[in-house]
């Protein structure tokens, strides 16, 4: 998704455009935006709209100097919960050392509240910037392009968090409001991710909540009111056992966070969440190392998909399907080995080509890291923790 700039030539609502979060009401005429939305770039680029525009352009990622006091650290788009709160933890940790004279946030987007209520962040810019806001700082710092270990997040997952404050040389950040459970007797499960290859299949939450409920605990398993995979998940669950929850919206989600006593996690933005009230529990990780997306400080306990093939070995690092020649899969269903893909294709492309469209194939029929998740492993790890 490119990095643009446009100018309109009247005043106009951000809604047309494709936003409904945005923290200005009205764009004025004659006023340069600057703004990585990709409803925004597509809305921009259609016919009807170009009566509204002045002028339309990509921008570089220029870097910044070493001699900066005032930055406004930009979000890459697209991101889900789950790297929001990790880009947010570090950018407070970055704050905390008082490195900058004044630091803002631009592209949060619809994650802004989570960056403004739950790390007390402050000068958020969730869609657009425009150029009075952006000349009162020194420079924008893209992540993507100044730190090497995040430039390539979509297809070699590493710990966003880690790897920026080891960047800034500063100290990892939790808040001090913590929501401790000394005794666990109701376990919440949230096995739904953005990804397929990430989302833990329907069979496998059945089993541990046959198990849990079994040693007489009382089990949630929590699903996403707004994703076709959730809606596929919960359609194949076989035990009717366990209370179904559904949060309206992040905040909901958050508020539940704050008081479970056990969660058990994929990749997704509820572990991120659990990280900022150090709560315990365990992640079952498949594609991506669970190493890379915990600390120290976390109390989740880890496991790794141990799958292997012909064309991988789990964790791959992949956090989606991918598009490789028209068709859609990981480097295993694909039968490509990641060497031979990264080295014979368009790396911009690997993203594009409606992915979405494939998540139900794939959670219908999970891929190989997914579908060989080890119950029995899972069930010992959870007997030493659940005393």
């Amino acid at each position: 998704m490119p990095f643009f700039s446009f100018i309109l030539e009247k005043n106009y609502s951000p809604i047309p455009l494709g936003i409904i979060n945005s923290n200005i009401k009205i764009l004025k005429n004659k006023t340069r935006y600057y703004c990585k939305n990709t409803n925004v770039w597509k809305n921009l680029n259609k016919k009807s709209n170009r009566y509204i525009l002045k002028d339309l352009r990509l921008e570089k990622h220029i870097k910044v100097s070493n001699k900066i006091k005032k930055i406004i650290f930009c979000l890459p788009p697209n991101i889900g919960v789950g790297d929001s709160i990790e880009y947010a933890l570090a950018i407070k940790a970055i704050e905390k050392k008082k490195i900058f004279e004044k630091i803002g946030i631009a592209f949060s987007s619809r994650y802004s509240s989570i960056l403004s209520q739950l790390i007390k962040l402050k000068n958020i810019y969730p869609d657009f910037i425009s150029d009075s806001q952006i000349n009162e700082y020194d420079g924008l710092f893209h992540f993507t392009s100044e730190i090497k270990e995040l430039k390539l997040q979509k297809y070699q997952r590493t710990n966003i968090e880690e790897s920026i404050i080891n960047y800034f040389s500063v100290n990892s950040f939790r808040p001090s409001n913590i929501y401790v459970n000394k005794y666990i007797s109701r376990i919440s499960i949230f096995p739904i991710a953005r990804s397929p290859i990430r989302t833990l299949p329907s069979f496998l939450v059945d089993k541990i909540l046959n198990y849990l409920m079994n040693k007489n605990y009382s089990v949630d398993i929590v699903l996403d009111n707004n994703s076709k995979i959730s809606e596929i998940f919960k359609k194949n669950m076989k035990s009717n056992s366990g209370e179904i929850i559904i949060p309206d919206n992040l905040e909901k989600l958050n508020d539940y966070i704050k008081n479970i006593e056990f969660g058990i996690f994929c990749d997704s933005g509820p572990l991120h969440l659990s990280k900022i009230y150090k709560k315990s529990g365990l992640l079952i990780s498949t594609s991506v190392d669970s190493k890379k997306l915990l600390n120290k400080k976390d109390k989740i306990i880890l496991f790794n998909s141990e799958y292997k093939s012909k064309y991988c070995e789990a964790p791959c690092g992949l956090t989606n399907i991918i598009n490789f020649k028209n068709k859609h899969g990981c480097f295993d269903t694909l039968k490509k080995t990641k060497k031979f893909i990264m080295s014979n294709s368009n790396i911009n492309t690997l993203n594009r080509g409606n992915l979405s469209n494939s998540y139900e194939y794939y959670a219908e029929n999970p891929v190989g890291c997914v579908k060989s998740i080890n119950f029995t492993k899972i069930k010992l790890l959870l007997d030493k923790v659940l005393i």
